[in-house]
């Protein structure tokens, strides 16, 4: 079981605390300063773009290339135009870092400054050490009753009467506040204890106003939330005028026609600033009064009788009554709100398109990467908040003995707050998002549907991993837990979060909703991102090392010990079927598997009619199938026995089994198909490609590859059915976990690292090879039907805007098969045409490797790209 040590806040009664896992005010206070410091760098990359939006600095590049066109070669013309292209976007990189950098001094020298002026403008004095010396100890004795290293000093408000306090400060040095109506309440409290009768208890009692009051103060001392508030006070006064006053400025001087949509933006932006503000407010607070509540503190009342519209809207505080449900039932601060999932959306939706702008040319190189590594910063963002309600929600049902959370809510919400926040952002496209999508309601809605099911997914892979890792915690904080949860999750969403980015762009500005499926679905074919999702769906089973052995208990500071159920964890189940794939090769001398396997490769290839590259194409495809087919089989199995209990764990069980069959099965092919040769392997020629162990291994790692990126898709939708018809048919307890012997532990650990080592060594020479760093087998040349498209006619025939008219189509063409090739040859053969020196160089070399089928072409398709989205339609 698990062993956190709680504070004396944390579980008292048998009462579920909040303070185990960070809090919803840090929650809430991230995401407000997100939006700030996005909103800064689209404020500064808008000015200092000038009334072209940076136009004129990329055109300068166009102007570059074009006149060093007609003495360079493709290959240096290409990479001078990226460079010059890469050198504009790390400026707009640098000069936005800088812009979010200073604003965000700019905001902590604001709240370094703000106690003093705060003490000057409401006249506080320090309370005279002699005559309140009553009050200096009271605070001194509680303080350290609370922890606190450090003594807050002790100002007296003469002008307010309400009994009220309020402790600010930066750090190191706070100050406490306390109102002249405390200190007039303490005296009444004092002459009424005075005149009642020995043993009978003044009114009210427990402890004093005084004390509840400085409890109160104390707690959020104690929560180290003092410096969370002044840093938001702090960002809701810079916004207005640092952020968003410049964006309308330079947009109604510059460009009078883009004001409403500008306007609009800010608003938006302005609102969620204010509204993520006023939670974190109302959030502390709950915090404050349960730890104020855990240590004998009475209530404190903070009703001031506000009713104007504003306070009604975005209120400040939260009212009396509900203070004092969170105090009696804390648990209610650990339920998963769909609020902050839809905030999260908000803030990455909306800051995702321009971090993706000036990030994405600055990196250079391969520009596919750019989206994916612009959003893993909003991934990790979006992980951590929504993550921290996952573990708190599952934390809670753990103790009670609840149903677990579900997320489907939670995904919905962040979901539709994704969507959002790139409606109200920046669009990259010719268009703004909302023409788009009115233009393409089709591609719209069917990509919206894929991100709904992307974050549900998500969502509720999050308390999964909770249930499994929370019961094995140990320490006094359930906060490296969380951190080891949010690591690969957030690796994993930013990445495919980015991928979801360019896969719903291409959809809308193509109109095309299949193609951008398949854009989508290609990046299970990257090496990189896949690694980074197979992380993440097997990190919940990496739980069953960390269990040693039962009665490890969660024990309150005052009540009972309570225990955390572990999840059953079954390694063994989900590696059977990779198991007996290994078995079947065993028996291969009985069963003659390879001579069926190459018998039915050759039946399907002569069933093709096509070229060699066809008929390929065909094999690789049938065999893929019957791979495919195999872990399809397996994850439903070890779903199905796996899946007990509602925890979702059959999930990650059916997922490994998919990935280990994949695995076996790709060997035990590899290790047929070399027995099934017959013959010994020729000579080795140096300097082939059939004697360079790194492109043996490249392509192994391809078929790989292919097989785990297919079984990803097979083994969830198993899983996901398995699960689902067990939830429908029987429902029963969940079967605590048992702790493994020590050996098998240990075992299993090397086992674990040996494959991570050995599937790193693959999959980094397939990246290699997919990016173009590495030769590999797509390098050799293969018959085709691209060589079929005729040559390019003489330069300067054709119009530079209807060559890029046909490299937009060519973009759109699936990456499978003849097509793809064929497209391209096409388009570089109009490109050669043109009269635009630049695209005709570039047209005229790489119009022989498309038709070659060759790789060579691809450093020429992002220069072609980049020029092209300056090019007027024609």
């Amino acid at each position: 079981m698990g062993t956190a040590r709680l504070d004396p806040a944390g579980m008292t009664a048998g009462r579920v605390g909040p303070f185990l896992l960070p809090a919803a005010t840090t929650s809430r206070f991230v995401l407000l300063i997100a939006v700030t410091l996005s909103a800064t760098g689209f404020t500064w990359d808008l000015v200092a773009g000038g009334s072209s939006g940076w136009r004129e600095a990329y055109l300068g590049c166009d102007r570059a290339a074009a006149a060093a066109a007609r003495r360079l070669p493709a290959g240096p013309l290409a990479a001078d135009y990226l460079r010059c292209v890469d050198d504009v976007g790390g400026d707009r990189m640098l000069g936005g870092v800088v812009a979010m950098a200073a604003v965000g001094c700019l905001i902590v020298a604001l709240h370094a400054v703000r106690p003093r002026l705060t003490i000057g403008r409401q006249g506080l004095v320090p309370a005279d050490p002699v005559r309140h010396a009553e009050l200096h100890e009271t605070v001194r004795r509680l303080a350290g009753a609370e922890g606190l290293r450090r003594v807050p000093r002790i100002l007296i408000d003469a002008n307010r009467k309400l009994p009220d306090g309020w402790a600010f400060g930066c750090y190191p040095r706070y100050h406490l506040r306390l109102n002249i109506g405390v200190l007039q309440a303490g005296r009444e409290e004092a002459r009424a204890r005075e005149v009642a009768a020995p043993g009978e208890e003044h009114e009210g009692g427990g402890r004093g106003a005084v004390e509840s009051v400085v409890l109160h103060e104390l707690a959020h001392l104690r929560n180290r939330d003092v410096d969370l508030t002044g840093l938001t006070l702090a960002a809701v006064w810079v916004f207005p005028v640092v952020v968003a006053a410049p964006s309308l400025l330079f947009t109604l001087v510059h460009a009078p026609g883009r004001l409403l949509d500008t306007g609009l933006r800010v608003l938006a932006a302005t609102a969620l600033v204010a509204a993520l503000a006023a939670a974190v407010l109302r959030s502390r607070e709950h915090y404050a009064d349960v730890r104020a509540a855990a240590a004998g503190g009475g209530p404190v009342t903070r009703d001031r009788g506000r009713t104007g519209p504003l306070q009604r809207l975005l209120p400040m505080h939260p009212d009396d009554s509900r203070r004092a449900e969170v105090v009696r039932n804390p648990g209610i601060l650990l339920r998963w709100a769909a609020g902050e999932a839809l905030g999260a959306g908000i803030v990455t939706g909306l800051g995702l398109s321009h971090l993706q702008m000036i990030i994405g040319p600055g990196l250079g190189g391969d520009s596919r990467y750019a989206l994916p590594l612009a959003a893993l910063p909003y991934g990790l963002l979006t992980t951590a908040v929504v993550g921290a309600g996952a573990y708190r929600a599952t934390l809670l049902t753990l103790l009670t003995g609840d149903r677990g959370p579900r997320g489907t809510l939670q995904g919905t919400a962040l979901a539709a707050g994704i969507l959002l926040g790139r409606l109200i952002s920046p669009s990259p496209m010719r268009v703004p998002w909302v023409t788009a999508v009115v233009r393409e309601p089709l591609a719209a809605a069917g990509t919206g549907a894929v991100l709904l099911l992307m974050c549900v997914a998500f969502t509720r892979w999050l308390p999964v991993a909770a249930a499994a890792w929370l019961p094995v915690a140990r320490g006094r904080t359930l906060l490296p837990v969380l951190a080891g949860g949010v690591v690969p999750a957030a690796s994993a969403f930013g990445p495919w979060l980015g991928a979801w980015v360019i896969a719903s762009s291409v959809a809308l500005e193509t109109g095309d909703l299949p193609a951008g499926l398949y854009m989508l679905g290609a990046h299970l074919f990257d090496a990189a991102l896949l690694t980074v999702l197979w992380v993440a769906l097997l990190h919940p089973l990496g739980a069953w090392l960390r269990h040693r052995r039962p009665g490890r208990d969660i024990r309150p500071g005052a009540g009972e010990a309570m225990a955390l159920p572990p999840a059953r964890i079954r390694p063994l189940l989900a590696l059977a079927p990779a198991a007996a794939v290994f078995a079947l090769g065993a028996v291969n001398g009985l069963l003659h598997l390879d001579r069926f396997l190459a018998g039915g490769l050759l039946r399907v290839g002569g069933t093709v009619r096509g070229d060699a590259f066809d008929v390929l194409l065909a094999q690789v495809a049938a065999l893929l199938v019957l791979f495919w087919a195999a872990q399809f089989l397996a994850a439903l199995v070890v779903a199905a026995l796996a899946g007990g209990g509602g925890t979702g764990i059959g999930l990650a069980h059916g997922m490994l089994a998919a990935l280990a069959t994949g695995i076996a099965g790709t060997v035990l092919v590899a290790v047929l198909a070399f027995g099934a040769t017959g013959r010994p392997a020729p000579p080795c020629v140096p300097g082939s490609p059939d004697c360079d162990p790194l492109v043996m291994l490249r392509g192994a790692g391809t078929v790989l590859l292919a097989v785990t990126a297919g079984g990803t898709a097979a083994g969830a939708v198993a899983s996901l059915m398995a699960v689902g018809v067990r939830a429908l048919v029987r429902r029963r307890a969940a079967r605590p976990g048992r702790p493994a012997a020590a050996w098998a532990r240990r075992s299993a650990s090397l086992l674990a690292a040996v494959c991570a080592v050995a599937w790193a060594a693959v999959m980094v020479q397939v990246w290699l090879a997919e990016t173009g760093r590495a030769p590999g087998l797509e390098n050799r040349p293969l018959t085709s039907s691209a060589s079929a498209v005729p040559p390019p006619g003489p330069p300067g025939t054709r119009a530079a805007g209807s060559a890029c008219a046909r490299v937009a189509a060519a973009e759109a063409v699936l990456f499978l098969g003849d097509d793809y090739y064929a497209a391209w040859a096409g388009a570089f053969a109009r490109l050669a045409e043109t009269d635009d020196p630049f695209l005709a160089k570039l047209g005229a070399a790489g119009h022989p490797a498309a038709r070659d089928a060759s790789a060579r072409m691809s450093p020429l398709q992002r220069p072609v790209h980049e020029y092209c989205l300056r090019v007027p339609p024609g």
